[in-house]
């Protein structure tokens, strides 16, 4: 039975409409393994950089970084994060991810100005790893602002 889960604290996005995924697990690791596993030296100080970052002693670790080898042999693999209140990275797996983002920043606005598949390329490393590319596009909303549409589902 697939779970479903709205996803918008770990990015770094404010016009996400829709980050949906099926669920199929999730692992937790200490922040003290995290940083045991990614540093050669004692991490006794940790900090939260952001969603996505650590500091282990001035070193900043990219949790993506550290699940992407944990997770290594998860074909459904997804993203990761920082979750402050357990104090705990959490590594995501999943089957499918539905999502889509409004190009309202200037900054942001490159992802509506392009090819969408390379734009859903780009957010495939944020948001569905090891998932294939299966749908996108670019659209506009009612008030005629361009959204990106992307689509990852693995594929035999």
């Amino acid at each position: 039975m697939p779970i479903f889960l709205f996803f918008f604290s770990s990015l770094a996005f404010s016009n996400v409409i829709l980050d949906e995924v099926t669920t199929t697990d999730k692992a937790s690791f200490s922040f003290q393994t995290v940083c045991s596993k990614m540093v050669r030296h004692e991490s006794p100080l940790i900090e939260v950089v952001s969603a996505n970052e650590l500091d282990c002693m001035g070193k900043k670790i990219a949790v993506a970084d550290f699940c992407e080898k944990e997770m290594a042999s998860d074909p459904y693999y997804l993203r990761a994060y920082v979750d402050k209140d357990s104090k705990q990275v959490i590594c995501h797996s999943g089957k499918k991810v539905i999502f889509k983002y409004q190009c309202v920043k200037i900054a942001d606005r490159r992802l509506c100005e392009r090819e969408a598949r390379l734009s859903c390329s780009e957010m495939k490393q944020k948001v569905a790893r090891r998932l294939d590319i299966v749908h996108a596009s670019i659209t506009k909303s009612e008030k005629g602002i361009k959204e990106l549409n992307c689509y990852f589902e693995s594929l035999p």
